[in-house]
């Protein structure tokens, strides 16, 4: 489904709001990531690139070896937060703005950007990394089969766990005990209910009525289904999505759940007052339990595969989110924005450098056999977690955000709101929501 151009920017415009809470190369690296070397006597070239701080600590480990790479290429970071950027190069875009030359894109609003058509289609230039990059994250990427950016972290879903308040509820605690014990989410629920009775810690934190929908998208997720079908047809009000979420409402009436928006303050203190005794989420949130909310408590934490719907589904993993680069397609400096790009995305000495000391796990699956996978974490028992994150998105359905994915989660939130204010019916509240996407996205 393509809209205009102008409808597109004025519902990007919307979106926003309501979220806020080509050419080939000649100078190609090996998929092996092998930096190239500038050409001396080139005549210098200032790239702007467009990030948010956290993106950019990842970028800024590889800076010193970019610059002996490309001496004649100089880099300009304007950072922002991730939503203001994207409001910014709407506007950008509609006056064929050739700064920035490279921004950073979160999956969760990729597709949006790819839609406006705006950006430089790269297709010929990713190909040598084709098959190297975890295949789900190719496709928001991607119109008419033409893609326009550059993969770069990813958000494999796993379980992090209190070991300790595990152990206080007879459950075993190492890891691969833990996968085996707790395989279901039928037998995550019992679990729960353990957990609750033994140590008085809730199994996860969720807010009844503001939830970030972190949890029921990444089950949805696992099972090959999300807000729109492959074919783009609405499929919130389906059998199996009601079937997630009244699992879901039950553990939200048992009282499992403790009731506050995940991600946020309440609910990351909750975690540092040992009253969660789970996290099922993206990778990214060790760096968020070891050093904002949980610091002093390492040894208690451990990290496993997350539950499955049934124990014989296909696929066990899930997305939360990761990011991408794109070239604005009207920069003036294409051939050095792809240098740029290739060698912080498509190089493995980057990718490790940012995986090991900025928490970007690669979508550049070169990396997973490396050595620096088998690094022990002390915080985590002394556990290898990379291996876990790179079991997750191996296992992994292929999907993809789409355009009207903030529309949709925004819309879901309400779902809940409805639920536990108003009494309503899980079928109800689906249906109507349902119903407003058809409307307002003009789809099926």
């Amino acid at each position: 489904m393509h809209n205009k151009r102008g409808k597109m920017l004025l519902s990007m415009l919307f979106t926003a709001s309501m979220l806020l809470s080509a050419c080939s190369g000649s100078n190609t690296q090996s998929n092996s990531g092998s930096a190239g070397t500038d050409q001396g006597g080139e005549e210098k070239v200032k790239l702007v690139v467009w990030i948010w701080e956290q993106a950019k600590a990842g970028i800024d480990l590889n800076m010193d070896r970019f610059k002996e790479a490309y001496p004649n290429i100089e880099v300009e970071f304007q950072t922002m937060k991730s939503t203001d950027l994207y409001q910014k190069y709407l506007v950008s875009s509609n006056t064929d703005d050739a700064v920035p030359d490279v921004l950073a894109l979160e999956s969760t609003n990729l597709s949006q950007m790819v839609e406006i058509n705006s950006l430089l289609d790269i297709t010929e230039r990713v190909a040598p990394y084709k098959d190297n990059i975890v295949p789900y994250k190719w496709k928001d990427a991607t119109m008419d089969h033409k893609i326009y950016a550059m993969p770069w972290d990813s958000g494999p879903v796993v379980m992090f766990y209190r070991n300790d308040l595990f152990a206080k509820a007879g459950l075993p605690t190492d890891p691969d005990e833990v996968a085996a014990k707790l395989k279901t989410w039928d037998d995550y629920y019992q679990a729960a209910k353990l957990v609750k009775e033994k140590t008085g810690a809730f199994m996860y934190g969720d807010s009844k009525t503001n939830s970030s929908n972190r949890v029921f998208e990444s089950m949805m997720w696992q099972r090959g289904y999300w807000y729109f079908d492959e074919n783009g047809k609405v499929t919130v009000d389906s059998p199996e999505v009601k079937e997630i979420t009244d699992y879901l409402i039950k553990m939200q009436q048992e009282e499992l759940v403790y009731d506050a928006r995940a991600n946020s303050d309440p609910w990351g203190n909750a975690i540092g007052e040992g009253k969660i005794a789970s996290v099922v989420g993206g990778s990214w949130h060790d760096a968020i339990i070891e050093k904002q909310y949980s610091p002093q408590d390492s040894g208690k934490w451990s990290v496993t595969t997350m539950p499955k719907w049934s124990a014989d589904d296909k696929y066990g993993g899930a997305n939360q989110g990761g990011s991408n680069m794109a070239i604005n397609k009207n920069s003036k400096h294409p051939e050095e924005a792809w240098k740029f790009i290739e060698f912080m995305l498509g190089d493995k000495e980057s990718q490790t450098k940012m995986m090991l000391e900025a928490g970007l796990f690669p979508s550049l699956k070169t990396v997973y056999s490396d050595s620096a996978m088998d690094k022990q974490f002390d915080y985590f028992k002394g556990q290898p977690i990379l291996k876990v994150y790179a079991q997750s998105l191996e296992s992994t359905y292929p999907l993809a955000y789409t355009s009207d994915f903030p529309m949709a989660n925004k819309l879901m939130t309400d779902v809940w709101a409805k639920v536990f204010l108003n009494d309503a019916s899980s079928g109800d509240a689906l249906k109507t929501m349902a119903d407003e996407l058809r409307q307002k996205t003009k789809r099926e």
